[in-house]
């Protein structure tokens, strides 16, 4: 009989701290938690209350045909136009006021060697320049057209 109040003590320990646990998640978990998986349900519909920042390809072609399309016979035609001139849905809205962002003169080769400066990483066919010795203190787009490079 002595040992079992020990036992008795153990279980009314873990029986408090089951309903404690239970108690407090239940005011820290969401009420749409579960319902759709193991994620809070209305998480995307606040996603999709959020501003949009990124406009997308279609809404860049609406005005920029010709780029648009020296860019679809390019080697870059798989890249949106927002890789390089970053967010631009601020344009779209106010395209006389908000001007998409180029990279600059003096640091372009950087720029460009993002993705094309040479690394043991990249698939050997895709094209990679040594950013140390290919045209040393030219900027990229001095002989490379952006949308149509060769």
């Amino acid at each position: 009989m002595k040992d079992a109040q020990h036992l008795l003590r153990v279980i009314i320990i873990f029986v408090a701290a089951l309903v404690g646990f239970l108690l407090v998640r239940s005011f820290l978990v969401p009420e749409s938690f579960g319902k759709l998986g193991h994620y809070r349900a209305n998480a995307v519909d606040d996603v999709l209350a959020l501003p949009r920042h990124y406009a997308g390809e279609p809404a860049c072609k609406k005005c920029h045909a010709q780029q648009a399309s020296d860019k679809a016979k390019s080697s870059h035609r798989h890249m949106s136009c927002e890789s390089c001139h970053g967010a631009l849905q601020a344009h779209v809205d106010s395209p006389k006021t908000v001007k998409p962002s180029k990279p600059k003169e003096n640091e372009m080769r950087a720029f460009c060697g993002n993705c094309h400066g040479k690394s043991l990483s990249r698939p050997a066919k895709f094209p990679q320049v040594d950013l140390e010795e290919h045209n040393r203190g030219m900027a990229c787009n001095q002989c490379h057209q952006p949308h149509q490079p060769k």
